[in-house]
């Protein structure tokens, strides 16, 4: 009987915001105490040890909340041919899948054909300066505003949103209160990502709306 050992681990690098795929064996982990799978850009990496009899802890860290999470994950589990998908615990963003790989590609293919299908629908394909950073980001913010912890200092939690190529400008609609939230590169994504609450404040602004000439109108999707 063939017993295929080999597994694919794929998981969004914080640093350079892409997909990392690992093809690796279980008998990599049988010789060595911990095996690490650094990302391309060399700035993060995946790193897995054997915790108690049978099972494996997991350390992967997250382009969420910029935490590393530890999952305990049994080898039956490890190397089902099911993708098992790590989440993090703060926001549920899915930053690690494990499994066969063409199961573990089709699912990021099937997630990210998500968001170039709302891209599409949206009519921004060519507007961004990072489509998928301003997409994790508008996703976040709706999160946010769903908790009720997106409001104006005047109370109002009525929120009009701007949408520029790299930047989100949220606008009360019953005051001049504002902010701007940058949305143009991963490490501004990190920075929303980490937010619980959003107050707008009339002095917050930063900028001056005349020295934009295109924008582009939205709500919060509330």
């Amino acid at each position: 009987m063939l017993i295929d050992t080999n597994i694919t681990i794929a998981y969004k690098c914080p640093s350079c915001g892409t997909f990392e795929f690992f093809n690796t064996s279980l008998f990599n982990f049988l010789y060595k105490k911990e095996y690490f799978l650094p990302c391309r850009c060399k700035k993060s990496s995946i790193s897995i040890a054997e915790a108690t009899s049978g099972y494996y802890s997991i350390s992967t860290p997250c382009i969420g909340c910029g935490s590393m999470h530890i999952s305990n994950i049994s080898k039956k589990e490890l190397f089902s041919k099911n993708v098992k998908i790590l989440y993090c615990p703060e926001i549920g963003m899915q930053i690690c899948f494990i499994g066969n790989d063409e199961e573990v590609r089709n699912k990021i293919d099937n997630l990210e054909k998500e968001f170039d299908e709302l891209i599409n629908r949206l009519g921004y394909d060519n507007y961004f300066k990072n489509t998928q950073v301003m997409l994790d980001s508008l996703n976040r913010i709706h999160d946010i505003a769903e908790q009720g912890n997106l409001f104006c200092e005047c109370g109002n939690n009525d929120i009009e949103l701007i949408l520029f190529s790299d930047k989100i400008n949220l606008k009360c609609k019953k005051c001049p209160g504002s902010q701007m939230i940058l949305a143009g590169s991963n490490g501004d994504l990190k920075d929303i990502l980490k937010r619980k609450q959003i107050l707008l404040s009339k002095d917050k602004s930063g900028y001056d709306m005349r020295n934009f000439k295109s924008f582009i109108m939205k709500t919060d999707g509330k």
